[in-house]
Formats: structure tokens, C-alpha cells, sequence
């Protein structure tokens, strides 16, 4: 896997083999601010559209914009205070399922 900051990186990281790829910032987040300016829902279709491998959305993901990258065509998300402050994390997961 590779982690990717634009559709170039995208791009290049397919092409040197990597089976997956996890690309944001989608949102704003502390955690991934030193990699710049969220790319965005429309960045993420982008890169989603122009690879075939799994796309994974990191970066300021929250039950309620979850949805969001999934219907961009993200294979899934990525997510460190989603999870970790969660004081229920089956009923998150399920919420995330119906997402």
C-alpha cells in the first residue's frame, strides 16, 4: 500500500505496484496537516476514477461525512479519532456499515 497526497502520487504509486492506496487529507484534520490543504470529495473521486486499485479515505473522516467517500468511490476509510474517541465502537462500526 501506499499513502498519497494528490492524484500524481496516486498515479505513480499503481504504477509502482502498490495493491492499495490510502489518500487524504479528505478533511481537515490536526493529525495529517503537515501534508497540506484537504484534498476534498471531488479530489478523492479523481484519484478513485483514475486507479484500479482499492482507495481508502484518511483525513478528518467522521460518521457523518463517512458516506461521502464511499459514494466518491473510496474502497473504504481510514481513521484515528473516529475510532479511538468512540465510547462505543460496535454501535460505530455498525454505523459506518449503513453508511
Amino acid at each position: 500500500g501506499a499513502s498519497c497526497h494528490s492524484l500524481a502520487e496516486a498515479q505513480a504509486a499503481e504504477r509502482d505496484g502498490a495493491h492499495y492506496l490510502i489518500f487524504g487529507p479528505v478533511f481537515s484534520t490536526p493529525s495529517k496537516s503537515q501534508f497540506g490543504a484537504p484534498q476534498g470529495i471531488a479530489r478523492l473521486e479523481e484519484a478513485c476514477r483514475a486507479v484500479r486499485i482499492p482507495v481508502l479515505a484518511i483525513g478528518g473522516i467522521t460518521l457523518d461525512n463517512a458516506h461521502e467517500c464511499l459514494r466518491a468511490g473510496a474502497a473504504g476509510i481510514a481513521a484515528i479519532r473516529l475510532f479511538q474517541d468512540a465510547s462505543d465502537l460496535p454501535a460505530l462500526v455498525s454505523s459506518l456499515r449503513k453508511a
